[in-house]
Parts: C-alpha cells; structure tokens; sequence
C-alpha cells in the first residue's frame, strides 16, 4: 500500500519519492562511497609524501653524484697534469740522455780520428822503417845472404805487412762503432743479389740466395756484414765435395747463411766474434780474424743478434731482427 501512494505521489509531484528502504539502501551507498573517497584521498596524499620524499633523495642522490663527478673530474686532472709533467721531464731526459749520447759519440769520433793519426804516423813510421831496412840489408847482403837470412827477412816483411793489416782493421773496427746509421728500406733479395754480383762473381762454391721481402737498415754497412758472411762460407766450403752456400730467410725475422764447410771446434765457441780470433791456423786458412768480428759489430749497430753454431755437418750463420725495435721489423714486400 506504502509503495502504491508513493507512486502515486510520484506521478503528482513529477518527483521521485524513495521507500524507507530505498532511502536507507542509498544513504548506505553514499556513506560507503564517501568512505572510499577518503581512502583515495588518504591513499593520494600517501602516493604525493612518498613522491616528494622519493624527490627529496633523488635531489639528493644528483647532489653526491654531482660531487662525486666532480671529485673524479678533479682528480683525473690532476692525474693528467702529473702525467704531463712526467712526460715533459722525460722528454727532458731522453733530450739530456740524446745529447749525451751525441757527445760521446763526437768524444768517440775525436779519439778515432786522434787514434788514426797516431797510428797513421807514429805506429807505421817503425813498420815502414822495419820494412826498408830489411829490404836494405837483403839488397847489402846481395847474393851472399845465407838461405836462413833471406827467410828470416821475409818473414820480418811479411809480419810487418800483417801488422799493417791488423791496425788498418782495428781503425775500420772502432769507426764502425760509432759512425752514423742511414736507415731505410731495402730489398733483402736484391741486396744479397748485389752483393754476390759485386764480390763473389767467380766463387768457387755456388751460392744460392732463398730470401725475399724488405727490410730496414744502413744498406753499405749491412752489405759488408752480408759480404763477410758469405766470406767466411766461402772460405770454409772451398775444396769439400758438392759444396755449396745457401742463403734462406726462415721467418720473416730471420736469415741464414749455411755452407757445409769445415766448421769449427767447440773450443772457439766462445770467442767466434773476437776480434783477431782465428778458428784455425794460418796454414790451413788465409785471413785475419776480422770478418766474423766485423758482421757482428754491424748487426749490433742495427739491434740484430747475429750467431754462429754447427748443425750437423752443417755451419749456420744467423741474423735475427729484435722484437722491440719498430722501424727495423720486416714489413711485407
């Protein structure tokens, strides 16, 4: 009945009207939605605080990395600023020790051009003299010099030419120690070529040149060590049956002069590179002791290690190049 007059009166008034029920259902629903509003709003004001305090430390995070960026900052430029000063001081010192250098060379240069002179005149003024006068007393003798005076004569000019020989060859020892490199890049092939073409065109021993690619070094003074090593197979294979001289680069490092000559005893190891140093007697081989002492000497002007061992029935001369030395690395021909 309740439901038929609000009806009713709700078609009258154009209105509306809600039961008790109705009207307690709704007054429910506002309350829980206000309810709900206030959690948001409680929830909102939870999400800005931690907002702001998130903010807050990540101001303050920028802050410390920002001092953090800049402490670093500083200290690589004052690592930089060292750095610079290290660099300055040994470029410095690389000048000082470049200068020393010069110095001692021209000093070095001084005393050998001194030490030539000496022996130029003081030291071969008595050999001259030796020489003269054993040529004198030969030719005052004339036909009546005893057979043992005339050898003994001889071996007094012969002795006095191989002094000769020996300070002419101590004089080129010391220059090559000091004198200035010209390095460049050369052939390998074509400048054992022309070494062969220049000194060996009518070698006994054939000589077989296996090497290519190109090298860096002073073309006249590597040529002298390439014409002493040679030399000495030469020398040493003459007379053995099939014998022959073979030059091979094994690596692109590394060159060796190999002849199947006589070779040499264990007891001159280690003298093989002394000036002076024979490996055998005047009577079995012509020569001075010089070539060998010569090549190495050139090879280390250049940083190259130079050896010398028997494989077999073998002798093996070899040059390697350093390591650590840029400019004289072999590069791809």
């Amino acid at each position: 009945m309740l439901h038929l007059i609000l009806r009713l009166l709700s078609f009258v008034t154009g209105q509306r009207l809600l039961t008790p029920e109705e009207a307690a259902r709704q007054q429910y629903d506002l309350l829980d939605l206000r309810t709900k509003q206030l959690a948001v709003e409680t929830l909102s004001g939870q999400l800005r605080t931690e907002l702001k305090r998130q903010e807050a430390q990540a101001g303050e995070r920028l802050q410390n990395l920002q001092a953090e960026h800049q402490l670093a900052l500083a200290g690589l430029q004052a690592e930089i600023k060292s750095l610079q000063v290290a660099y300055s001081q040994l470029d410095q010192s690389v000048d000082l020790e470049t200068q020393r250098q010069m110095k001692e060379n021209n000093d070095l240069l001084s005393q050998l051009n001194w030490l030539s002179g000496t022996i130029a005149h003081d030291f071969r003024a008595p050999l001259r003299a030796i020489d003269a006068y054993s040529f004198f007393l030969a030719d005052e003798l004339g036909d009546n010099t005893p057979p043992e005076a005339s050898r003994l004569l001889e071996e007094i000019r012969r002795n006095g030419k191989r002094m000769g020989i020996l300070l002419d060859a101590l004089i080129e020892y010391l220059r090559l120690g000091v004198c200035p490199l010209n390095i460049q890049t050369h052939d390998l092939r074509e400048t054992l070529a022309q070494v062969v073409n220049e000194h060996f065109d009518f070698s006994p021993v054939p000589i077989e040149i296996q090497a290519q690619g190109l090298w860096q070094f002073d073309k006249p003074l590597m040529m002298r060590a390439f014409k002493e090593l040679i030399d000495n197979a030469v020398k040493f294979s003459k007379g053995e049956p099939d014998a022959k001289v073979r030059i091979r680069q094994v690596s692109p490092n590394s060159l060796e002069f190999i002849d199947s000559g006589v070779g040499f005893s264990e007891t001159h190891d280690a003298q093989k590179f002394q000036l002076f140093h024979r490996m055998h007697g005047n009577d079995e081989f012509e020569g001075e002791g010089i070539g060998l002492a010569t090549a190495e000497r050139i090879a280390s002007r250049h940083h190259m290690t130079l050896t010398l061992n028997r494989v077999g029935n073998q002798t093996v001369a070899n040059i390697q190049l350093p390591e650590l030395a840029p400019w004289l690395r072999q590069t791809t021909g």
